[in-house]
């Protein structure tokens, strides 16, 4: 899924800052204001403030992991000080090795954001603007990755029905998903409908990736930690995230703000 020769996709995207057209390649340039946006993992980086986002969203992934491995030694602590029955020594080792294997798989995941362009401090951006919402984590939707591409296809199916009872018999032609989250449902749509050209456009790079893996018919593994575990082995499970198949051409992942939206009027 190259999308920066995708000369279809390039059509109906623009400049975010300006509505400028966007000229595709290792990066994305504005031909009218300039401004450089990356590719990320090879989904376009389409932020008004391109570098600002991405440096806040690396702030976000370091203050997670970093959280992350923090637990784990308190996990460790809390074995080596006091658990002595085996149920619990048990329990503490799993979520120990889980959430260090957890922060290790995610920084893997993201290491694209990293190594699109080099940046200054991400604070630096933080400092300078608040480009993100407050309330929007890497983790705030994370349970819907496990939802949209393992749990099964109880909640997928009853999503799909909706959208697929508004559109009625139309053909859906060209067709945007604001806030695609993990991606499940417009793959759907563009599995079941086949529009013409399908965008899934969410501004959580986290989603945003694992959608364009499983559109390219990938696998992720990735850590699930379940509110009532059942027994010891749920406390942490490492889930095989995957599409029931390759998406067919025409499905394009965009990271953006839809508050910008960096779509040509009209298209």
């Amino acid at each position: 899924m190259d999308t920066s020769t995708d000369t279809g996709l390039w059509t109906l995207l623009c400049c975010p800052r300006c509505a400028g057209a966007l000229e595709p390649g290792a990066a994305v340039v504005c031909s009218a204001c300039g401004t450089r946006y990356p590719l990320v993992d090879g989904i376009p980086w389409l932020f008004a403030e391109p570098e600002a986002a991405r440096g806040e969203w690396l702030v976000r992934l370091r203050e997670f992991t970093t959280e992350l491995e923090a637990q784990a030694a308190r996990y460790r602590a809390a074995l080596e000080e006091a658990a002595s029955r085996p149920a619990t020594r048990n329990r503490l080792k799993l979520l120990s090795s889980a959430c260090s294997d957890h922060a290790r798989r995610l920084r893997s995941l993201l290491a694209p954001l990293d190594a699109a362009e080099p940046l200054a401090a991400p604070e630096a951006y933080r400092a300078l603007v608040a480009s993100l919402p407050a309330g929007q984590g890497l983790t705030s939707y994370y349970a819907n990755l496990h939802r949209d591409w393992c749990w099964g296809a109880e909640e997928n199916e009853a999503a799909f029905r909706v959208i697929d009872v508004a559109l009625g018999a139309a053909d859906p032609g060209r067709v945007l998903v604001v806030g695609a989250g993990a991606g499940r449902l417009a793959y759907d749509v563009h599995a079941r409908r086949s529009p013409a050209m399908l965008v899934a456009a969410d501004l959580n790079p986290l989603m945003m990736i694992v959608a364009r893996r499983m559109f390219s018919g990938g696998r992720v593994h990735l850590y699930e930690f379940p509110l009532a575990p059942r027994d010891l082995a749920s406390h942490a499970v490492l889930r095989d995230l995957r599409a029931p198949a390759p998406a067919a051409p025409g499905i394009y992942p965009v990271i953006a703000d839809a508050s910008r939206a960096p779509f040509v009027t009209g298209a």
